[in-house]
């Protein structure tokens, strides 16, 4: 398959593509890896990942700039986010060093006391990760390093549109020293990404993608009851309460934030601030052409719904598409509930009160991240706490995911999270393991009534 830029059509490199048939071999060979990567020690996984991470991050540039000319990323958002993937793998390493169990209580239940119960966590197994255009080599990382320091073995499913530097990430990784099979990439179309997800042999699935694209997985794996790590789209709401005093520098917070939050990835982000309720009066190439056009579409439906096109032509070049604000939306429109524009795009929405700004804002079934902006730390607290979204920035842009913070939605904008340590536990399960009668008998109370039964003996 050829891979051209969205900018201008320049041609950047060839990637070898799969089909359904590879599937059933490659799932076959995460198996047969899996019996063994599963009992490395600890340290030596952390070791690989961490000579990864020094490698990933050595390639900062070179990848930043194959990054950005496949996806339209800017330049220093591509380069950040190789950097960011690096120290991801790092983290992760520390973790398979760190992460332990617990013992149960079962002192607490009668007739398990003299009972030694461990309670572990435990690789799932052949784990596929389907990736993403907008964030691709954060999102491989994101999910395999968690996936890999626990025991499991991966399938990269990297984005069509542009797998160059998600081919690039999977092989420093391969090159740090990991077995044969334990890491493996499957460049292919939605025909692949769909075989892989329900194909015999996989224990579960870490996607981020469209609602449409989780809800196939889910369907399509449901007799399975395979576990299912969605990270979905989101519908992000901005709450701007009135502001007094120095309104001016108000509002230049609340835009200056809202366009760095809603123009990252030229707008393509699920996290991005796409609605801004507003109580009381009221970048670069997009990842092909086809995206583009989807843009200017829900624009025109949105002004046919009776928004106004207060900036922008509302119509595509290629895959460019400038910087647009739809003003006077109403809040039944489709683009203040569920039509997630995965574009540069604005849409305000006045609302009466601060009551119908949370009911507006909580409308959606995309709830990823949501903000709220005031002058009050109580006032703003206050409307946060009334917000039913994954995640919640006061005084900020929602387009906010730093590593160490669970980060998923809520309906559907996907199910489990994502981040150190949260990833790692999505892509584990616990098992116990019980030595029973292996404490010492405990000291009696005299004359004390008997315990009440619990347990089983």
């Amino acid at each position: 398959m050829k891979i051209t830029s969205p900018a201008d059509g320049a041609l950047l490199g060839e990637l070898a593509w799969f089909d359904v048939a590879d599937v059933e071999p490659m799932v076959a060979a995460a198996r047969e890896a899996f019996s063994t990567w599963r009992s490395v020690a600890p340290h030596a996984r952390a070791a690989i990942l961490r000579r990864a991470a020094a490698a990933l991050d050595a390639r900062a540039e070179e990848l930043g700039n194959l990054h950005a000319a496949e996806s339209g990323k800017v330049l220093g958002q591509a380069i950040g986010e190789v950097r960011g993937a690096a120290a991801l793998i790092d983290a992760n390493a520390n973790l398979a060093l760190t992460a332990t169990g617990e013992v149960a209580p079962t002192g607490a239940v009668p007739r398990t006391e003299r009972d030694l119960t461990i309670v572990e966590r435990v690789p799932l197994g052949v784990v596929v990760c389907v990736i993403p255009f907008n964030f691709p080599v954060e999102l491989t990382v994101e999910k395999a390093a968690a996936a890999l320091a626990a025991g499991n073995v991966v399938i990269v499913k990297p984005p069509p549109q542009n797998p160059l530097a998600t081919a690039e990430t999977v092989a420093v990784l391969n090159e740090a020293g990991l077995p044969p099979g334990v890491l493996q990439l499957a460049p292919g179309g939605t025909d692949v990404a769909a075989a892989l997800c329900s194909a015999d042999g996989v224990d579960a699935v870490s996607l981020t993608g469209s609602v449409g694209a989780g809800v196939a997985v889910a369907r399509a794996t449901a007799t399975t009851l395979r576990p299912l790590h969605l990270e979905l789209g989101g519908n992000g709401a901005a709450i701007v309460l009135p502001g007094s005093g120095d309104l001016d520098g108000y509002l230049d917070h609340v835009t200056a934030e809202t366009l760095a939050g809603r123009l990252l990835m030229n707008g393509q982000a699920c996290a991005a601030t796409k609605r801004v309720l507003a109580v009381g009066d009221t970048a670069g190439p997009l990842i092909d052409a086809t995206a583009a056009e989807r843009v200017a579409a829900q624009v025109g439906r949105a002004v046919a719904d009776g928004g106004r096109l207060a900036l922008g032509s509302g119509e595509a070049d290629r895959a460019w598409f400038e910087p647009t604000v739809l003003a006077e939306v109403p809040a039944d429109a489709a683009v203040a509930v569920d039509d997630e524009i995965f574009g540069p795009v604005v849409t305000v929405v006045p609302v009466p009160d601060v009551a119908s700004a949370v009911a507006v804002a909580n409308a959606t079934s995309l709830r990823l991240t949501a903000s709220v902006f005031g002058e009050g730390v109580g006032e703003m607290l206050a409307v946060a706490e009334q917000l039913d979204f994954g995640g919640v920035v006061v005084g900020g842009t929602n387009n906010y995911r730093p590593a160490v913070v669970p980060f998923g939605g809520v309906g559907l904008a996907g199910a489990g999270r994502e981040g150190i340590g949260y990833a790692y536990e999505e892509l584990t399960r616990t098992r116990f393991i019980a030595f029973r009668n292996l404490r010492p008998a405990p000291a009696v109370i005299p004359d004390a009534p008997p315990p009440e039964a619990g347990g089983h003996g």
